[in-house]
């Protein structure tokens, strides 16, 4: 028994890339996947075994966590692209494009890409505000971040994630000689169109794997609880542990260590802020749902 990762689907068929050798075999799946309703998805781990040139899928190792759209297994690191020019993100579409990366990995890169484009003074707030994540400033054109990016993707499954047009494939090529297709931005939307439909993941010669992921231009907010919004921003969760109350929404309560240290400056308005907005965004998807449920 060999075990590998599933790389790409072809058809009904999957490629597997194997753990010890490292090279790729094409490889059927066994019928009681289709049995047990059970369907592999790239990124899995999995064990299998071979006859001639052809292999076959026998078991799918536990899994981390799934992403949804596409759906990608076992990803520990999210590569978050943002612009500030062409086009120009509003810090609120960026703290929700981080909140939904946040949700189902271990680990997250903040890439400012277009640098080239961007106000000098606009990229030092942005690294001010956050700050916390340590930013990459990138510009493929340059070369600036390239290095630092390739840093942290080893060793690591990454999955590139970000609206269309903020130069996803573009830093992927750069850094990996590819020739992913790329798109330019829209003059009537602002966004770029998609350029890639499907996930595979992609070999760092150095180790670990990456994936293109299609682009998105909203990002919804679904099955997130109230006391969790705090979880997707690390200074204000960091911050929590001072509240006077364990239950603190950093909203109006007394004792509230958040809003302290928001206005001494400790904490970026701008974050505080978008999360305000979110969590009222939660609270009432909570109470709609609530009411829908006491209605049928």
């Amino acid at each position: 028994m060999k075990k590998g990762t599933i790389v790409s689907f072809n058809s009904n068929l999957v490629t597997v890339e194997d753990y010890e050798s490292g090279e790729e075999i094409l490889c059927t799946l066994r019928g009681r996947f289709k049995l047990t309703n059970t369907k592999p998805m790239v990124g899995d781990r999995v064990e299998y075994t071979v006859d001639r040139d052809r292999g076959r899928v026998e078991s799918i190792l536990p899994r981390i966590n799934v992403i949804d759209k596409p759906k990608i297994s076992n990803v520990d690191q999210a590569v978050v692209v943002v612009t500030l020019s062409s086009p120009d993100l509003p810090y609120a579409t960026i703290d929700r494009i981080i909140l939904n990366a946040s949700r189902s990995t271990i680990a997250l890169v903040l890439i400012l890409n277009k640098i080239d484009l961007t106000d000098p003074k606009k990229i030092n707030e942005f690294k001010q505000i956050y700050r916390i994540y340590d930013p990459i400033l990138s510009c493929v054109f340059t070369g600036e971040g390239i290095d630092e990016l390739k840093f942290r993707l080893k060793d690591h499954i990454s999955i590139f994630t970000g609206p269309s047009g903020v130069g996803k494939s573009s830093l992927l090529n750069s850094i990996l000689n590819l020739k992913l297709k790329t798109g330019c931005v829209s003059q009537s939307t602002n966004f770029g169109k998609h350029t890639t439909s499907s996930a595979t993941l992609i070999r760092i010669e150095k180790g670990g794997f990456v994936v293109d992921t299609p682009g998105f231009t909203t990002i919804e907010l679904s099955n997130i609880k109230p006391l969790d919004v705090q979880n997707f921003f690390p200074e204000i969760k960091s911050a929590a542990y001072g509240c006077a109350f364990d239950d603190c929404a950093h909203e109006n309560e007394p004792g509230c260590n958040v809003k302290a240290l928001v206005e001494k400056g400790e904490i970026p308005l701008s974050r505080y802020e978008n999360y305000l907005k979110i969590l009222k965004e939660v609270k009432d998807q909570k109470i709609r749902g609530d009411n829908f449920e006491k209605k049928y």
